[in-house]
């Protein structure tokens, strides 16, 4: 029933007092009130009766407090006999779901949240309230059980500084992999052309989750896995490094000792469940080789569906403007696409697949010696640039330490960053590592500590897997990095541990 809408046989008594009151008020208050007093002027002609009775109509007499309190009684009386079927708690208001919930019965329809309680404002220990009834995304092969060895961020505290000059970090081979497939050596890097702030980008879908099934999730992994077949065609000439690794399995294991990522992967929901970070394996000349196993964008994908607040249907939950960002800054302007709203934007992957370029590095790095690989999006006078975007609203999370490690750890000269309002680009920030530097000035000896750590864990690492044979891997589990065999574990085995 409509909160407008109310039964006759409940109206009919209040009608009833209504109508009185209506009738006898006016006598009420006539005789009620005494007859007002002649002019004192003697000749003077007097009023007439009617006139007399009527001019104290509406004054502020006792009947008239009283008709106020018996209308604000029978609004009560009516107010309590309306019944208000309605469950509108964290929906949008719109006609489409807000007419479901003032039937008398309400419908057992799925309704789509855009807040949930305690999502803004949580503390960083705690789970976002968006993943808290979510179940996680497949991010382990298996829960390790018997470790190999088992780090704690406190075991690297007292380890000692390690400096990296940018000038240490040479290139030593490069490779592209075009959009069908095929890869060439060495790699065309693209030269840049500005970027115009104005332009508008088209956003990718989002991503999927991993698989469930424990032989498609070996695949998926598999198929992550071939960065020394790489390194054999593009760098043959420094595969006998300590470490052979990516920039991303670095960069992982520097949160992991700066003590930043296990806040991290609490709030996305993985308290409860371990999470595969890094797979190790050795060379053919007795180093390791280290993979990155942690995508933090499947983690967290097809958990927040969108949810159209702009009602545009080719917009989706989790997806970026990588693609339609990296022919903007190839220079490609005229590859467009039209929104379903009639703007043009810069087009995306649905345009065509573009080439993907990589470099490999080495370096020496606290008597270890690495070889790195990591992406080349694009070259100009001879310098090296990084071009990423973000959210103008969430900028904040652009951290200045970050950056820094991936500009060294890359041989990267020059980061381009967009921000950009639902794809629209609204600033271009051009950063160096010398403008790093020039703005956070402890922020060397910050990286020197960090590399330090990291160092100190690299060579527990290489202690505990030298009698062995792989591949290990390395898993976080409730704050500590548990190292172990990269294989499946029995469901019963795993079931008795958790």
């Amino acid at each position: 029933m409509a909160p407008w809408q109310t039964k006759p046989a409940m109206l009919a008594p209040v009608l009833t007092v209504l109508c009185l009151v209506a009738i006898f008020s006016p006598s009420c208050f006539i005789l009620s009130r005494p007859s007002p007093r002649l002019p004192s002027q003697p000749n003077a002609e007097p009023s007439r009766a009617s006139s007399q009775q009527f001019e104290g109509f509406g004054t502020g007499s006792s009947m008239t407090i009283a008709m106020t309190a018996i209308a604000a009684f029978t609004a009560k009386v009516l107010r309590s006999k309306v019944t208000r079927h309605a469950r509108i708690i964290g929906t949008r208001d719109d006609f489409k779901k807000a007419a479901p919930n003032w039937e008398e019965c309400p419908k057992p329809e799925e309704r789509v949240r855009n807040y949930y309680y305690g999502q803004r404002g949580f503390k960083k220990n705690q789970i976002d309230p968006r993943y808290r009834d979510k179940e996680p995304a497949r991010m382990k092969l298996g829960h390790i059980t018997d470790a190999t060895a088992i780090f704690k961020t406190q075991d690297f505290y007292k380890a000692d500084f390690v400096d990296l000059d940018a000038s240490s970090v040479k290139e030593v081979g490069s490779y592209q992999v075009a959009g069908t497939g095929k890869v060439a050596i060495p790699a065309k890097v693209p030269e840049y052309r500005p970027i115009q702030r104005g332009k508008r980008l088209e956003k990718e879908p989002g991503e999927k989750r991993p698989p469930v099934e424990d032989g498609a999730y070996l695949t998926y992994v598999d198929e992550k896995c071939n960065l020394y077949d790489t390194a054999k065609e593009a760098a043959p000439s420094a595969l006998t490094k300590d470490i052979i690794c990516d920039r991303g399995s670095l960069l992982t294991l520097l949160d992991f000792v700066s003590e930043t990522l296990t806040p991290f992967l609490m709030k996305k929901g993985q308290h409860a469940s371990a999470v595969d970070l890094v797979k190790i394996s050795k060379s053919e000349k007795g180093g390791l080789v280290l993979e990155k196993l942690l995508d933090v964008d499947k983690m967290v994908a097809e958990f927040i569906p969108y949810r159209s607040g702009w009602k545009r249907e080719e917009v989706s939950a989790g997806g970026n403007f990588k693609p339609a960002l990296q022919r903007l800054a190839n220079g490609d302007r005229h590859t467009r696409s039209m929104m379903c709203t009639g703007l043009l934007q810069i087009a995306g992957s649905r345009a065509g697949e573009l080439d993907d370029c990589y470099r490999f590095v080495e370096f020496d790095l606290g008597g270890l010696s690495l070889l790195t690989k990591a992406r080349a999006h694009a070259q100009k006078d001879g310098q090296n640039i990084d071009i990423a975007h973000k959210n103008f609203y969430y900028q904040n999370e652009v951290k200045a330490l970050t950056t820094y490690f991936k500009m060294i750890l890359g041989k990267t000269d020059k980061t381009i960053l967009a921000i950009q309002r639902s794809g629209k680009i609204h600033q271009v920030v051009e950063s160096t590592l010398e403008d790093i530097v020039e703005k956070q000035p402890l922020i060397k000896e910050a990286a020197q500590r960090r590399l330090g750590r990291l160092v100190a864990l690299l060579k527990e690492v290489q202690k505990s897997v030298e009698s062995e044979s792989g591949p290990w891997v390395l898993q976080w589990q409730r704050g500590q990095l548990v190292l172990g065999k990269f294989e499946l574990v029995e469901m019963e085995k795993e079931m008795a541990v958790a």
